[in-house]
């Protein structure tokens, strides 16, 4: 495994805390269920670009921060996010090299997952959760993917990640 320079690792840590700010910026109550899943979205994009480095660790790890974030029970986010990861490693090459319509079509698939399996767990603990809204968050978040992948492609340095 090649070892990233600290700058590569600065690079992933900004766009999480980027990431973590626009979770955290205040919606308006009616568009509130439509907020993209930023931090899941960003997991998903560098495991995908660099699996040796960014792999189940980072994705229990960006997971116990939205769990910290958003007040969910710890350990509920980081669960969900390691189960799709490890998903997402096994279909890597199938995800990967796809056109990028294709990828959105996956990391909506996976985003709309990760709502399901929030929800249920949220219906599950005792909570009152809407688990269908949680599939508008997906299809922003799939909309949103070309996007973000072409923006963090322009950023992230090309010698340092295979």
């Amino acid at each position: 495994m090649r070892q990233l320079p600290p700058t590569h690792y600065f690079l992933i840590a900004m766009t999480f805390l980027a990431g973590i700010f626009l979770t955290i910026i205040p919606f308006p109550q009616w568009i509130i269920w439509a907020r993209p899943q930023w931090i899941f979205a960003l997991t998903c994009y560098w495991i995908l670009t660099s699996p040796s480095q960014c792999g189940l660790v980072a994705a229990w790890t960006a997971g116990f921060l939205m769990d910290l974030i958003t007040g969910t029970p710890l350990g509920q986010q980081a669960f969900v996010f390691v189960l799709l990861a490890y998903f997402l490693l096994k279909i890597y090459p199938v995800v990967a090299y796809s056109p990028i319509w294709q990828q959105a079509s996956f990391i909506g698939l996976f985003c709309a997952l990760n709502g399901l399996c929030q929800g249920m767990i949220l219906g599950w603990t005792g909570h009152n959760t809407h688990i269908l809204l949680h599939f508008i968050s997906a299809m922003t978040t799939a909309l949103i993917w070309p996007t973000m992948v072409s923006t963090l492609n322009r950023v992230r340095p090309k010698a340092f990640i295979r």
